[in-house]
């Protein structure tokens, strides 16, 4: 089936509402779109608004603006979604890292959110993993506590606490920045390589961008102070060691800093054309729906008991291994 255009005029009863949420309802009287197929047309760039490439799902829309959709509806029905392993994933004792009386650490896969949303029915790490120890401790009561989170596609290591008496210590060594954490991300962009072991910084503030809901980007002043030191990219790897912990704060350094993650359909669009021009349609066609390449490889902290220092490390995940293999075979 060959590519079709369709045009629309944002009417008075859409404005301000989100764009894939415009999109579905646009298409209501051609074709039923869901919003995750939505949001699809738009991080692939096949949405204008007003004859500008839009890849944001979240920006509101004005009264008269113009809408242009590229549709091949034979491969967006076919085409592989996007990160959806950690939604089949069933918790077990290989996904525990770390456990004692006081916590556990999982391993946890992309996919799936941290905690429950707004939709009760799907699936969230907290809800698999206080399952898990209900049935195996065979007590309905048993306690989990949540005191940090990654993003839905996200892996990585990740603390709970199991009993109320750890949680004061866990909250303490987040607020404090006694928790060291470390990432790996898979970047593309249109960097000059870095010398091997070479390490940067970027210190600035964080703040939500105006009218838009989950995007956010660095600001002279009114945000949230944002520390993050770097290593890299060393063959499209960096490693990442947060300072402070504010929202997508590794994936606005580093899209700002020219090395935007690959799979982000946030921070990545601002640097497609120029991703495109460095990379063959390799990149294009074999990468093109996968996740987001960030993981938190390892979370040092003092236990919020004893004190002694505990190291816990996740192994890199193998769509990441692979995904690395593609992006130096597609240079």
């Amino acid at each position: 089936m060959p590519l079709r255009t369709y045009r629309f005029t944002v009417p008075p009863e859409l404005a301000k509402t989100r764009l894939d949420e415009a999109i579905v309802r646009l298409f209501s009287n051609e074709k039923t779109l869901s919003k995750a197929q939505a949001r699809k047309l738009i991080v692939a760039g096949a949405v204008y608004l007003n004859r500008k490439r839009v890849r944001i799902a979240s920006k509101e829309l004005i009264v008269g603006a113009h809408l242009e959709v590229h549709v091949d509806w034979q491969k967006l029905a076919t085409a592989p979604q996007r990160a959806d392993q950690g939604v089949k994933w069933s918790m077990s004792e290989s996904s525990i890292l770390f456990e004692d009386d006081w916590l556990i650490v999982v391993d946890k896969p992309p996919g799936i959110p941290t905690q429950p949303t707004l939709d009760e029915a799907r699936a969230n790490l907290y809800a698999k993993v206080h399952t898990f120890l209900k049935e195996r401790e065979r007590n309905p009561k048993a306690y989990l506590g949540l005191h940090h989170r990654l993003d839905r596609d996200t892996s990585g290591v990740i603390l709970f606490t199991k009993h109320q008496e750890a949680n004061k210590g866990v909250s303490e060594m987040f607020t404090q920045h006694l928790a060291q954490k470390e990432y790996r991300a898979l970047v593309t962009g249109p960097w000059k390589e870095a010398a091997a072991g070479s390490s940067w910084e970027v210190r600035n503030y964080l703040k939500r961008a105006p009218g838009k809901a989950s995007f956010f980007q660095s600001v002279r002043s009114g945000g949230d102070w944002a520390h993050t030191t770097f290593e890299g990219p060393v063959d499209h790897e960096v490693i990442c060691w947060p300072r402070t912990g504010r929202t997508h704060q590794i994936r606005v350094h580093l899209s700002e800093a020219g090395y935007p993650i690959v799979g982000d359909p946030l921070y990545e669009a601002r640097w497609s054309d120029q991703i495109r021009q460095n990379f063959s349609i390799r990149y294009c066609s074999e990468l093109r729906h996968i996740r987001l390449m960030l993981h938190a490889a390892c979370l040092t902290f003092p236990h919020p008991i004893s004190r002694k220092e505990i190291s816990v490390k996740s192994p890199i995940p193998k769509d990441f291994q692979t995904c690395k293999a593609r992006l130096l075979a597609a240079h």
